[in-house]
């Protein structure tokens, strides 16, 4: 299956050059990648039902990722700055944003540090800066996802739930990506990435934790109940320590969960965005 489009390079602040892609029409809803994803690693089925509920859906290639240029941001910090930047280029702002994964760790700073940009924000699959006794992240499934070849076996793996149904879904997923993808993730962008993690995740970044409580774009938190990288739990405290934050926690579905419950958690954006 090929992309939904194909993607725009722009300039943006320095003069790099970034790789969009834009679907859809209405209210503009940026979404932020995980770890290792590019433009073609977000699923069109997902993609276009988020476009089809009036969504103008715009996805990029953060710094040297993918197709954009430039060097990965060293921190969460560096890759929000960057996501500012490019959401900010051509005014339309404020914004919903949607972040998974490492890419929710970057919408949290985002809404934190640059109030003006983001209007409302969906935290899925993805955990706050360490600073809870609650909070577990799984190293090992780090470690396997930096796999220099990711198999399929791999991926559905570390994705998707040890059941039929879930493995299933993983597999109808994947088979709508491109094969092979336009662009990677380089070993050195990879690597880098891998460290912000671990770094946020542990705590090690400024005081992002204590600052979830002054966000205040409202904000719709979601997981699946066996996420292997950033467990359920991480999603609760999430949700306990923004205020006015809604939670939902997907059943059978581990970190991709957005792409085994396309329909119900893209339903379940849309009515979020739209509520008043």
């Amino acid at each position: 299956m090929t992309s939904l489009t194909t993607p725009e390079l722009e300039p943006t602040v320095g003069g790099v050059r970034v790789a969009t892609r834009t679907v859809g029409a209405g209210r503009r809803l940026v979404l932020l990648h995980r770890f290792r994803g590019t433009l073609d690693d977000w699923d069109p089925a997902f993609v276009s039902t988020l476009a089809a509920a009036r969504h103008e859906v715009f996805m990029f290639d953060s710094l040297g990722v993918g197709q954009s240029g430039g060097v990965t941001p060293a921190s969460v910090e560096g890759m929000a700055d960057f996501a500012a930047s490019v959401i900010q280029a051509d005014g339309n702002t404020p914004v919903d944003v949607l972040g998974w994964s490492l890419g929710g760790f970057v919408a949290q700073v985002l809404a934190l540090k640059y109030p003006q940009v983001v209007r409302k924000v969906v935290l899925a699959g993805t955990m706050p800066a360490g600073g809870a006794p609650e909070l577990v992240w799984s190293q090992a499934w780090l470690k396997r996802a930096c796999a220099p070849v990711p198999t399929v076996d791999n991926v559905l793996a570390l994705m998707y739930a040890d059941s039929e149904t879930s493995r299933a879904a993983g597999v109808e997923s994947l088979g709508r990506l491109p094969h092979p993808p336009v662009a990677y993730v380089s070993p050195t962008a990879m690597v880098t990435q891998a460290e912000v993690i671990q770094r946020f995740a542990d705590g090690d970044e400024r005081g992002w934790y204590v600052r979830l409580k002054e966000m205040t774009a409202p904000t719709f938190v979601a997981n699946g109940d066996q996420d292997g990288l950033f467990p359920a739990i991480d999603s609760v405290v999430l949700a306990r320590e923004i205020p006015r934050s809604q939670l939902a926690i997907y059943p059978d579905s581990g970190h991709a969960f957005l792409f085994q419950t396309t329909t119900r958690f893209a339903e379940d954006v849309s009515r979020f965005l739209e509520t008043r």
